[in-house]
């Protein structure tokens, strides 16, 4: 049995390298999965607070606001603190509603980048386009395949898009992928 080349060593190593990428993508997305639930608990404990706070705000508020009735300048200094108080709360309650948006869109897209690069890593290792894509690239010719250097073929760009042409006009063409 004679020795493997230096191809069929990169080639191993490289799809062992993705092999491992994968696993660790997936244990990442599991620990941050699993996290999801008490983040959440948390953000609704502190809506709850600071819907509660905002309630004990304007109470109060309002309570301030009857008593004074009579007094007309400390009716103003009562109600700017108010104002003040309400923007504060408001303010408060905006930024978490929005953080919250923020952290459940991140999460969405990164779900969609794992099952991206897992649907990937499958047909990489399962599908028969899979093996023959690493075995191409094991020896050398998924670049040449890819960017049409291959003896007896030439690039032609017409309005349909670049394809991969014989010379002699009788050979397959294939549509190139643009870099």
């Amino acid at each position: 049995m004679s020795d493997p080349d230096d191809t069929d060593i990169l080639g191993l190593r490289a799809f062992e390298d993705l092999k491992n990428t994968v696993q660790k993508s997936n244990k990442a997305y599991s620990d941050v999965a699993g996290k999801l639930p008490a983040l959440a608990k948390q953000l609704e404990a502190l809506d709850a607070k600071s819907t509660e706070a905002a309630q004990r705000v304007e109470d109060a508020a309002q309570a301030v606001t009857s008593y004074i009735k009579t007094d007309r300048r400390t009716l103003l200094i009562s109600c700017g603190f108010g104002a003040i108080a309400l923007v504060f709360c408001a303010g408060f309650l905006g930024d978490i509603k929005g953080s919250r948006t923020g952290y459940a869109q991140g999460f969405a897209e990164g779900q969609q980048e794992a099952k991206h690069r897992a649907a990937l890593a499958e047909w990489a290792v399962s599908s028969p386009s899979g093996h023959l894509a690493y075995e191409m690239d094991r020896v050398g010719q998924i670049q040449a395949f890819g960017m049409c250097r291959i003896e007896g073929y030439k690039v032609r760009t017409d309005q349909k898009g670049t394809w991969c042409v014989s010379t002699s006009g009788n050979g397959l063409e294939w549509p190139l992928a643009r870099p």
